[in-house]
């Protein structure tokens, strides 16, 4: 367990990160990469409750993540009974479990100062800030295509361009809020992806 505290996070924050897991007693699981999700909190059977976040994110983005969920199990065990999920209670828990990390011992300038911005009042999701999202992907190691195509983010391929993502082929389409509008080829579907999301250019 202690091995995923000194791998995924950055080294200032680790410690406080290992406090909060000894304090709220919750499963803590890196998990692979999900497409819908960063990272998710369960209440699971006689009072266990569960935390996961996705092993591709980089530090910075993982230590968010993994706060966002700490502050769904401070929420948990203050109250009994069902609140809303990303409600008062949970932007109060957020803001405070944050706040002993929010400086540049831990974060880039670059991320701090969107950071703040997305925490006078935070979202169900880091995608809700395009200016945090952005900061945190230049963190991103981008891969080098197998295929020898490139990696680009989906928000930054033009209208009607082509790309792969996920193993399959979709036409680009356009932007609602967070996620573009996008059809898979081989099916004629239309489907919603985040407009973060890593993609590869297709050539045409």
């Amino acid at each position: 367990m202690t091995d995923h505290f000194t791998t995924y996070f950055p080294p200032t924050a680790a410690t406080y990160c290992y406090q909060l897991w000894e304090e709220y007693k919750f499963i803590f699981r890196v998990v692979r990469p999900r497409q819908t999700r960063l990272g998710d909190f369960r209440v699971l059977p006689h009072n266990q409750t569960q935390i996961t976040v996705n092993a591709n994110l980089n530090p910075y983005a993982f230590l968010i993540t993994y706060v966002h969920e700490v502050a769904h199990a401070a929420v948990n065990s203050q109250y009994k009974r069902r609140v809303q999920p990303h409600g008062k209670a949970w932007q109060m828990a957020f803001q405070r479990l944050m706040e002993p990390i929010m400086t540049d011992i831990v974060f880039p300038e670059a991320i701090l100062l969107p950071l703040r911005q997305y925490m006078a009042k935070p979202a169900a999701t880091t995608y809700a800030n395009p200016a945090l999202m952005s900061a945190l992907r230049q963190q991103d190691n981008i891969e080098v295509s197998t295929s020898g195509g490139h990696k680009v983010l989906l928000s930054h391929v033009p209208e009607g361009q082509l790309f792969e993502f996920a193993k399959k082929t979709y036409q680009r389409g356009t932007l609602r809020r967070t996620r573009v509008v996008c059809k898979e080829m081989s099916s004629g579907r239309s489907y919603a992806i985040l407009a973060h999301a890593w993609v590869e250019i297709k050539e045409q």
